[in-house]
């Protein structure tokens, strides 16, 4: 038996007479506790709040998506796009034309990004469920059809209905500006909106979707696309088709991963994740103090117990163990009792949902709880816990002070 680990138990657990050092002992756990709550909430809130951002932010990006490095287009059959989409890890894929284009409905006017897609990959988009009204069509009834944002639709005060107006896009011509007529510098085109859909900010008021030969035909291309969008199969890791894709198309082009394409917003979330962990992190190391106080009244009144012991042949270090075992299992009860009760009220809010998001776009605030946060709280609320317990063990019973503790 560990018999300095054996009689700090007792004193932490005991019930004598040591009131004042007991409701201190307590409120020292709990500052811990509090603290492992608060950081295990907080870090598992950022984690929520990442999915959802990656969920708006990234349901129309691609697994993997190639674009040339210089110019605006590249050649389809030049590259042998076709035979990438035959590759076994590949699950589809898509050429993409985009440019820039003017709208124009009724007598309201926006400027978009028309982006041209094959009407077979659409349902890769995953966007069934941001649709506002209509459909994800791109050909309705044998008419070109658009998939508009929400934000585009609602500057042009458009609605779905049986026989909507056509919208109004016009595209620069490539050649225009050696024309002294305005209306040889654009081409005109008109198309049926087919569906309305809500998913960012960033994609409400900046996309419009049409077919491929539709941005073709308006953009004046042929066989040619802005850049080369790619689904993986499931299990297929990203990293080593990247690899590979990059081989197969060479320096001239840039491949990148869905997370890649955002990388900004995943870098600033984990960035503010992290620091907040550091503040919380600082407000424990405030909080712990308790602790230092705690054992500090412990051993001036256990100073008979102290004399007790070296008379029986305990060594410095012994005491030292003593006390340091307190402070440790003052920590740890503290943080275990919080980490429960954090993780059962995070394992709540994920699954069921009790604290509501007013006016957001999901029903209730999300959360997601990982193992490394769980391991990262846990490391530095011993950490903190095991330095502050030092303190007072380090400074009053040093063997030139036991003497002075003991009489």
């Amino acid at each position: 038996m560990n018999v300095p680990f054996s009689i700090a138990r007792r004193y932490l657990f005991s019930k004598g007479n040591r009131n004042v050092i007991n409701i201190i002992s307590g409120i020292a756990a709990l500052g811990v506790g509090i603290g492992t709550l608060a950081m295990i909430i907080v870090l598992s809130a950022f984690n929520g709040l990442e999915t959802l951002v990656a969920d708006l932010y990234t349901a129309v990006d691609p697994d993997i998506r190639v674009a040339p490095i210089k110019g605006k287009v590249f050649s389809i059959d030049s590259l042998d796009v076709i035979s990438v989409l035959d590759w076994n890890e590949i699950e589809s894929g898509a050429p993409i034309l985009e440019e820039t284009a003017f709208v124009q409905f009724d007598d309201q006017q926006n400027i978009v990004t028309l982006r041209g897609i094959p009407a077979n990959y659409i349902p890769y988009l995953k966007l069934d469920d941001f649709v506002v009204e209509g459909d994800l069509l791109l050909n309705y009834h044998g008419v070109e059809s658009t998939i508009v944002g929400f934000g585009i639709a609602d500057n042009l005060n458009l609605f779905i209905r049986d026989e909507t107006e056509r919208i109004k896009v016009f595209a620069a011509k490539r050649d225009g500006l050696k024309s002294m007529n305005p209306d040889n510098k654009f081409e005109t085109r008109y198309i049926m909106p087919a569906g309305i859909v809500a998913l960012n900010p960033e994609f409400d008021y900046k996309y419009l979707y049409t077919s491929f030969e539709f941005a073709e035909d308006i953009l004046n291309y042929s066989n040619q696309a802005s850049y080369l969008d790619l689904t993986l199969k499931d299990g297929v890791k990203d990293a080593d088709v990247k690899a590979r894709l990059q081989a197969h198309f060479g320096d001239g082009f840039t491949v990148k991963t869905r997370i890649e394409l955002n990388d900004v917003i995943f870098k600033t979330n984990a960035t503010e994740k992290w620091v907040t962990f550091f503040i919380l992190s600082f407000i424990m190391v405030v909080a712990t103090f308790n602790m230092v106080g705690s054992l500090t009244m412990l051993i001036i009144e256990k100073r008979k117990d102290i004399s007790l012991l070296r008379s029986i042949g305990s060594s410095v270090s012994d005491i030292q163990r003593i006390f340091l075992f307190e402070g440790i299992l003052i920590t740890v009860l503290g943080a275990i009792s919080g980490l429960a009760i954090g993780v059962t009220i995070i394992l709540l809010q994920q699954y069921l949902g009790f604290f509501p998001l007013e006016g957001g776009i999901v029903e209730f605030y999300p959360v997601e709880l990982e193992v490394g946060d769980v391991l990262a709280v846990c490391s530095v609320s011993l950490g903190i816990g095991i330095i502050a317990s030092s303190i007072p063990v380090a400074f009053l019973l040093k063997e030139s002070r036991l003497q002075a503790i003991s009489t």
